[in-house]
């Protein structure tokens, strides 16, 4: 059981809400948008296997190279700090990725050689494997040269989602992309969090973020935005993209995205103690607000049903 924990602190589970919801959003908004479909549920199972599998591979190459580039040593930890404990070693890491990325590519490739106009996934497919494999790994290194945030932010937003709509709907459109922004926001505040609680211990290893960039101020502004951001935008797509208005009680998770913002305002008085899970009470705020909006989507789906019966 210690040896499972481990594991599981390795691959961060908590984090894999981010993963979680472009799959579902996809496809109740692929279910909104095409009447008449019936979801395919081993293409949707399929379809949430790959994203988990490669975001959790991409979370141990990541915590992989932090440690190999000293990123992540005694006293400056990251986000899962496995090999900084001793608890395992790199070459036993690199188990969870050589399976973890060998099941995500199972799950493409079966899904673009067997639905159809599968092929034209290719793109999503290798732009999701560019940005989950080389997030950390050289010669790229994507997330040390001030990039990350906006890797997070496609990876984990506009492209899942819309892969997930095409995996249903047999088509693209503009909306699963469009409606994925507003969580996608929050995804990248998740790291952004991150980066702005390690500023001072990044800014010794040699590699660059947005919050160090912006330093300090300016990285807790970034944060305000990133977090109000998600609000405005789903507004703006109730008023201009066709979103439900039911969308808007994404506003009841509202107070929590306050609080957070006060934290950030307050860092040195709250102490680095507290704010280190910075990262992980943004990533509840992203489950709160992405629940919300897939309950809109699912009532909007409930009373477009009702209303052909």
């Amino acid at each position: 059981m210690k040896n499972i924990r481990i594991w599981l602190r390795a691959a961060r589970p908590w984090s894999f809400t981010v993963s979680i919801v472009p799959p579902v959003l996809g496809s109740i908004i692929a279910l909104n948008e095409n009447p008449g479909l019936s979801l395919n549920w081993s293409h949707f199972l399929l379809t949430l296997t790959g994203c988990v599998a490669a975001h959790a591979s991409a979370n141990v190459f990541s915590d992989y190279f932090d440690y190999k580039n000293g990123i992540d040593k005694p006293g400056n930890y990251g986000s899962s700090s496995v090999m900084v404990d001793k608890l395992l070693t790199p070459e036993q890491l690199l188990i969870i990725p050589a399976a973890g990325f060998s099941v995500a590519a199972a799950a493409g490739i079966y899904l673009m050689t067997t639905i159809p106009n599968g092929t034209s996934l290719a793109w999503l497919v290798c732009t999701g494997a560019f940005l989950g494999f080389f997030y950390t790994t050289p010669p790229f290194a994507i997330k040390y040269r001030a990039l990350g945030d906006i890797a997070v932010f496609l990876a984990f937003g506009p492209l899942m989602t819309l892969g997930a709509y095409f995996v249903q709907a047999g088509a693209y459109s503009w909306k699963p992309f469009l409606y994925a922004i507003p969580a996608a926001l929050l995804v990248s505040a998740i790291l952004h969090g991150n980066n702005l609680r390690d500023i001072k211990a990044d800014s010794t290893t040699g590699i660059k973020t947005v919050a160090m960039m912006l330093k300090d101020s300016g990285a807790k502004k970034m944060y305000y935005l990133l977090l109000s951001g998600a609000y405005a935008a789903t507004v703006l797509l109730t008023v201009f993209a066709g979103l439900t208005w039911i969308s808007l009680i994404t506003f009841i998770s509202l107070p929590m995205a306050v609080k957070l913002i006060k934290i950030v305002k307050n860092k040195e008085a709250v102490g680095a103690e507290s704010f280190a899970a910075i990262d992980a009470m943004t990533a509840r705020l992203h489950s709160a607000f992405s629940l919300l909006f897939i309950i809109a989507l699912l009532m909007c789906l409930l009373s477009k049903s009702f209303a052909d019966t």
